[in-house]
């Protein structure tokens, strides 16, 4: 064990002044939870003379692509069957109440993700969320071909809870993982290449439903396709690195602090819990999804089969350039942090505002014109009317949850820090998703779930401000949220170190 630091610590003011340090001699207990591996960040000579194929199998690029083939092979596919509208069932309403359970445990599990994701390390949990991904097609397909509803239940529930491991797993790996420079870039890549599943499960579901004009439950093969997708899971897990083998484009290491006990994890995830920035995210994560269950279960009502169908093909699609572009955009290096997270914020806000208000409309629209399941070859102008707010809903969704993630990536690098960040921010998200899946399920009037949804947008916008007014201007490479006092002494070290 090194020696005691050496150090005349007063206390004025909250003010510490260090009076003399050496970086030799640090030593931080084993049970802190800001232990700082304050050489972790040096550039990895090793790597960087290693082969290409090895630099870029341990590089954060080809992480950032097996992230993306698993949500390609798993949400996305599950997202796929979501986005017909009540799962592609001839009713929304148990496919909503089994996603509504699929959620609450996802919420359930990503609540104490951080200490979970810091103990498994994010490549094995990713693969215990992978093992599970065919129980999503394998519920809908068993439901629709022999009605046996209990399994679609149970399938949802063990699969969200299985689910929430790669939800944090993949979330502290984008908070970490690249430079603060590229992380819109690589935001941008996973979304793609996530949406890029979705647009698979969008062709194979509009190819096997084409010729349904009227409203009703899409072709039970259609779900067989979507199993063999989330057998493949496992693959992309495996081909994950350990986050200590991780290198970023110019050889440095990810900040990874050292290993600590359960006891000390969960009290780093509690101090966390009751930081500021913690709950002002809260609301913007909560509506990020939110909108989910109200506008899926607005598509099943109202909208034909093939329309369904041509809607999961057609978003997914659209999409994947808008994330791309939108990656480019907050990766500028000529705006500050705050200015961007001020564009990015502005970009998702206004759009959807104005179709919270177009979707009131149509719903007023929709009880003077009776049930009509609408579908673009027959009514045209009047189904091209009704979608749009659902497309742009959709689509400008997507930079909602990319904004949210970058904004939360630029106040800490640090692995462990991310993951308890990024647990929480899933939580708070997938509580979401239970609760609007879970009104929509019981709701007889489907105004009241749009209504409920225009009051939590209206809370988003304040806190969505106040959260972006902390942007600092570059991520600590420590917890940043627990017992700052040392990081303060780990800091000054370090510049007298190389002054």
């Amino acid at each position: 064990m090194a020696n005691p630091v050496n150090t005349n610590v007063n206390a004025k003011d909250d003010e510490k002044v260090v009076d003399q340090v050496d970086i030799q001699d640090v030593d931080y207990d084993q049970q802190d939870p800001t232990l700082i591996a304050l050489q972790e960040t040096e550039i990895d000579q090793a790597y960087l003379n290693a082969s290409k194929s090895t630099r870029f199998f341990r590089g954060t690029l080809f992480q950032m692509i097996m992230f993306g083939a698993l949500s390609f092979v798993g949400p996305a596919m599950s997202d796929a069957i979501t986005n017909l509208g009540g799962g592609g069932l001839s009713t929304p309403y148990l496919a909503n109440l089994a996603t509504s359970l699929q959620y609450a445990m996802s919420c359930l599990m990503t609540l104490f993700g951080g200490p979970l994701i810091n103990k498994f390390g994010i490549k094995w949990s990713c693969m215990i969320a992978a093992v599970t991904f065919p129980l999503a097609g394998s519920g809908y397909y068993v439901s629709a071909r022999h009605k046996v509803d209990w399994y679609l239940l149970f399938s949802r529930v063990l699969g969200g809870f299985t689910a929430g491991f790669l939800y944090v797993g993949e979330t502290t790996a984008m908070l970490s993982y690249p430079h603060v420079h590229e992380r819109g870039k690589y935001l941008g890549i996973w979304s793609a290449m996530r949406n890029s599943g979705s647009v698979v499960g969008g062709a194979i579901n509009f190819s096997n439903n084409s010729k349904a004009s009227s409203a009703g439950g899409i072709a039970w093969s259609t779900y067989l396709i979507f199993i063999g997708f989330e057998c493949t899971g496992v693959i992309w897990a495996f081909l994950l690195s350990t986050t200590k083998k991780v290198r970023r484009s110019d050889g440095s290491r990810v900040p990874y602090s050292k290993d600590i006990t359960w006891k000390a994890e969960f009290t780093a995830l509690w101090k966390h819990a009751q930081n500021k920035r913690t709950w002002l995210v809260f609301m913007p994560a909560f509506y990020s999804f939110f909108y989910g269950g109200v506008y899926g279960t607005y598509l099943s009502l109202h909208f034909s089969v093939r329309a369904r169908a041509l809607s999961s093909l057609l978003i997914p699609t659209t999409v994947i350039p808008m994330v791309m572009a939108y990656g480019t955009m907050l990766d500028n290096k000529r705006w500050s942090q705050k200015k961007k997270g001020w564009i990015a914020f502005a970009m998702w806000a206004i759009p959807q505002a104005a179709c919270l208000i177009w979707t009131g409309i149509e719903y007023g629209k929709f009880a003077k014109e009776g049930k009509i399941a609408y579908d673009y070859s027959i009514h045209g102008k009047r189904w091209a009317e009704a979608y749009l707010p659902y497309f742009i809903i959709f689509t400008t969704g997507y930079w909602t949850q990319l904004s949210i993630y970058w904004v939360l990536g630029t106040f800490s690098s640090d692995v462990k820090s991310s993951s308890r960040t990024g647990g929480l921010f899933r939580a708070f998200e997938t509580a979401g998703q239970a609760v609007s899946y879970g009104i929509n399920a019981n709701t007889g009037d489907k105004r009241i779930p749009l209504y409920i949804l225009c009051v939590v947008f209206a809370l988003t916008i304040p806190c969505m401000t106040a959260l972006i007014r902390l942007i600092p201007e570059k991520p600590a490479e420590h917890d940043d949220v627990v017992n700052t006092d040392k990081v303060i002494i780990a800091r000054e070290q370090m510049e007298q170190a190389t002054s």
